[in-house]
């Protein structure tokens, strides 16, 4: 087994895939592959609402280093989307066609394992990684399996089981590790993951590892952000401003905790 210390290096490249829709699209993504090893684990890491950044690169540089394979797709491109509240689809159960289509890419390629594909996203993509926990949704296209883990970052997490489409029930055989930014404001609310989590089946509740990174906002795992924005998902749907700011500190702490996280769940011992 390997460690973030040793450093494996990774080969950079780009790939283009075609999603599970009807009439499919071509999406763009960069593809990073450990230089050792066969049949490796695999993470998909989806991007939020502003589009790739190098949030999303941060964390796949730290799993290639533990041997990981990652691929990161840009699902607005295909699109034609410009990013940002105003310039994103309308639900993220939209963009379920392109994660699976990911992971059938990757199912495919033969440096990788296609029993050990994992799927990080961060705010708009956290909530469809959230649904892709579901079986309503992963049946869709995926009906004898599931991603095994699961890693959803600040999915603005008050939507779920109060607006209608994200109720949060019947999830799939999956462990997920659901992260979230005690200042965040689309929340509002430091407590309302736990509260959440507080209403849902045993079966559901115990698949759920919850972790609030304190003081921090949404995005603090962006290298340099330091913005507001306007969003009508904000303030628990009231919208409003929301601050997305980085924190150094924080960022560094998650991406070993990823690391750790789908070491565990996708490399046992």
């Amino acid at each position: 087994m390997t460690t973030p210390e040793m450093r494996l290096p990774a080969s950079l490249g780009y790939v283009a895939f075609a999603s599970l829709h009807d009439a499919p699209l071509t999406i763009a993504a960069r593809m990073r592959v450990p230089a050792q090893g066969q049949r490796l684990p695999a993470v998909i890491l989806l991007h939020g609402s502003a589009g790739p950044s190098a949030r999303e690169g941060g964390y796949a540089t730290a799993l290639n280093a533990a041997g990981f394979v990652t691929l990161e797709p840009d699902q607005w491109s295909a699109r034609g989307l410009a990013g940002g509240a105003a310039g994103r689809p309308k639900t993220a159960a939209e963009t379920l066609p392109d994660l699976y289509g990911v992971r059938a890419f990757l199912a495919r390629h033969p440096r990788v394992d296609p029993a050990r594909i994992g799927v990080m996203g961060f705010s708009f993509g956290g909530v469809a990684a959230m649904l892709a926990a579901m079986h309503r949704y992963n049946d869709v296209f995926l009906p004898d399996a599931a991603f095994p883990a699961i890693m959803p970052f600040y999915p603005a997490t008050w939507i779920f089981n109060r607006v209608p489409g994200f109720e949060l029930d019947g999830l799939v055989a999956t462990r997920i590790l659901l992260v979230t930014a005690e200042l965040d404001q689309y929340d509002n609310d430091p407590q309302v993951s736990r509260k959440l989590l507080d209403t849902l089946a045993p079966e559901d509740r115990q698949r759920i590892e919850l972790e609030v990174v304190p003081e921090a906002h949404h995005g603090f795992d962006i290298p340099g952000a330091d913005v507001e924005v306007d969003d009508p998902f904000g303030n628990q749907g009231q919208g409003g401003r929301v601050i997305i700011r980085g924190d150094r500190r924080a960022m560094e702490a998650m991406h070993r905790r990823a690391v750790a996280f789908f070491r565990e769940a996708l490399m046992p011992s």
